[in-house]
């Protein structure tokens, strides 16, 4: 297997859309010992956001868990314009995408785009930076899933909360 320079080849997070967050934590805590969640509240704006091409805002709760092998995602869609909102109208809760982080997402988003590939949503700003990038690609007749490729912020924000 070749594997291009700016690593496809691991999944960093598995992105699970939920209709109760609170909830959905503390079940993954009680039940599996999943835990602690890292809460964040991630909107556009401040966040700039495309949406099929189009300038969108949105807002969604966000909860985040180390595994030993992956970082699991919890997303509950709130308002606005957004691939949450599609994914829980159409499909309430589950695997929404998975998730692969790379150093600069210009690359493999031109490569991936090159292969014929679409995005759905993109943005820019998020962090404490505000320099994070992400950009949702349309892969589920190929994946059966969704693919971001996340550009990490130079600096986190810190989490509004955590739990437990």
């Amino acid at each position: 297997m070749v594997v291009p320079e700016w690593g496809l080849d691991r999944i960093g997070h598995v992105g699970i859309m939920v209709r109760d967050l609170q909830a959905s934590m503390h079940h993954y805590w009680n039940a599996l010992g999943i835990g602690p969640w890292k809460v964040y509240t991630n909107s556009a704006p401040p966040v700039r956001c495309l949406y099929h091409g189009q300038p969108a805002s949105y807002r969604v709760r966000l909860a985040f868990a180390a595994t030993a092998s992956v970082v699991l995602e919890l997303i509950e869609y709130h308002e606005g314009d957004s691939i949450h909102r599609d994914f829980a109208v159409t499909q309430g809760e589950g695997l929404e995408h998975v998730g692969i982080y790379v150093p600069d997402l210009d690359p493999p988003l031109a490569h991936l785009l090159g292969q014929g590939l679409t995005v759905l949503q993109s943005a820019e700003g998020f962090g404490a930076s505000a320099d994070g990038r992400y950009a949702y690609l349309d892969t589920r007749a190929t994946l059966g899933t969704i693919l971001e490729l996340v550009q990490a912020p130079t600096h986190r924000a810190e989490p509004e909360c955590v739990y437990p």
